[in-house]
């Protein structure tokens, strides 16, 4: 790793621990329903620390709680996509930035 990302990978931390710190003090009252889906009951009394080691728990490999922000956010995507898959008995998803559409494919073309 070059030092311009050894910076910038500081940096994030530094404001990373600023954020979870501040964090602790924030209420989320309506965490029962995020953007149309349902969140359990338990998952909603966790705190920060306490979802992370869950995921820790539940995916194949430990570290989620130090995983950068968008590289959860791209775990979470994947994990979705995953879940459409099954979900729609197809093999893959296409998405289309521009109109935001996600297409349910057999096989990518």
């Amino acid at each position: 790793m070059n030092v311009k990302q050894k910076i910038i990978n500081w940096i994030l931390t530094m404001f990373g621990n600023v954020y979870i710190w501040i964090e602790r003090h924030k209420e989320y009252p309506n965490d029962s329903n995020i953007l149309g889906m349902d969140v359990d009951k338990d998952l909603q009394n966790m705190s920060r620390k306490q979802l992370c080691r869950y995921m820790d728990a539940v995916l194949p490999e430990k570290g989620f709680f130090e995983l950068q922000s968008t590289t959860k956010i791209r775990l979470g995507c994947q994990l979705l996509r995953n879940y459409h898959r099954l979900k729609e008995n197809k093999k893959n998803t296409v998405f289309n930035p521009k109109t935001r559409e996600v297409k349910y494919v057999d096989d990518i073309e």
